[in-house]
């Protein structure tokens, strides 16, 4: 079974620590990367954020995933409020296309990160219009996407 340490995570996503345990010294009040407030729970639920999982006679070396979303209310962590937003702002950027093309490609941002029915709709729109937005702009949505995407859409979209 196991217990779940307390992840602390800055508002932009930097992982301060996953793993403090019991052990307060290791959290810090603000992100020595960016500055940036860092928080333990959900900004709307309090839940706390998963860190390390502990599991009592077993060691191992894990890596940690931040989460994109709260499990408990199913809100967006600020950290991928600010990758979604962050993207959508790029893609207003570009001149390469037009109002309806923009809407398409910003609705369908969302749906690369989860994992659903609408995510192969999602890369079927990225890869439509991403060529049009400009590589500029294609390379910073890239650039903001790549770590909060799984690897089954880093594939179909990057051939990564």
């Amino acid at each position: 079974m196991g217990t779940f340490d307390v992840a602390q995570i800055c508002l932009n996503g930097h992982v301060i620590t996953e793993m403090a345990g019991g052990h307060p010294e290791y959290r810090k009040e603000f992100c020595t990367e960016c500055g940036e407030k860092t928080i333990i729970s959900c900004q709307n639920c309090n839940t706390n954020i998963k860190g390390y999982h502990n599991v009592p006679g077993v060691l191992g070396i894990f890596s940690y995933y931040k989460p994109k979303y709260c499990e408990k209310c199913g809100q967006a962590f600020p950290w991928t409020s600010r990758q979604l937003e962050s993207a959508k702002e790029l893609i207003d950027l570009t001149d390469n296309l037009n109002t309806d093309e923009k809407a398409d490609l910003k609705s369908s941002i969302d749906d690369l990160l989860k994992d659903g029915p609408k995510t192969v709709v999602a890369q079927a729109k990225y890869k439509k219009y991403i060529g049009k937005a400009g590589s500029e702009i294609g390379k910073g949505i890239k650039d903001i996407l790549i770590d909060v995407v799984n690897e089954t859409v880093k594939k179909a979209i990057w051939g990564q």
